[in-house]
Parts: C-alpha cells; sequence; structure tokens
C-alpha cells in the first residue's frame, strides 16, 4: 500500500467516524426534535478565520471555495480519500 490509499483509507475512517458521532448525538437529543447538525470547517476553526474568502475578486472561485469551506466534514474528507486514491492510481507505478 502507498502513502496515498493510506491517506485515502484513514480520511474515509474519519469521515466514517464524524459520521456516527454526529448519528449517535442527534439521536441523544429530545425526541420530539431529533435534528442531525453536521459540522463544517466553519464550525470547528471559526467564521473569522475564513474573511479572506470574500475578498477573492473571480466571483466562482469565491463560491468555490466557500461552498468547500461550508459543506459537511465527512462529506469534505469523504472526498479528500477519493482525491488520494486516484493520485495513487496515477501515480502507481508496478
Amino acid at each position: 500500500m502507498s502513502k496515498y490509499t493510506i491517506i485515502g483509507l484513514t480520511s474515509w475512517l474519519f469521515s466514517g467516524l464524524i459520521l456516527l458521532f454526529q448519528t449517535i448525538s442527534s439521536l441523544m437529543g429530545m425526541e420530539e426534535k431529533m435534528v442531525f447538525k453536521s459540522l463544517a470547517l466553519v464550525d470547528i476553526i471559526g467564521k473569522g478565520h475564513f474573511n479572506w474568502i470574500d475578498g477573492i475578486s473571480w466571483v466562482s472561485i469565491q463560491t468555490a471555495v466557500n461552498y468547500i469551506v461550508t459543506m459537511p466534514l465527512f462529506l469534505l474528507l469523504f472526498c479528500i480519500g477519493i482525491l488520494f486514491f486516484l493520485m495513487h492510481m496515477f501515480t502507481y507505478r508496478s
């Protein structure tokens, strides 16, 4: 196994753990109000650290970066895992 495969599997593992944690925490709430609250990078790091996104002059890049930092963290980690598996596929030499 290459380092890209290990990083991809680790990313998928953390994605699964975060999804499991969020599911358990939503089930432990009140029965009338079961809300699945997903974590994002903005929630963890803080909105103040991402003020530089508003200063990006190209609107399409600004929208893409804003989407990445506000998407659910488990989904972001899953996509990062796929990216590393693809990197392994293109750089693997037998």
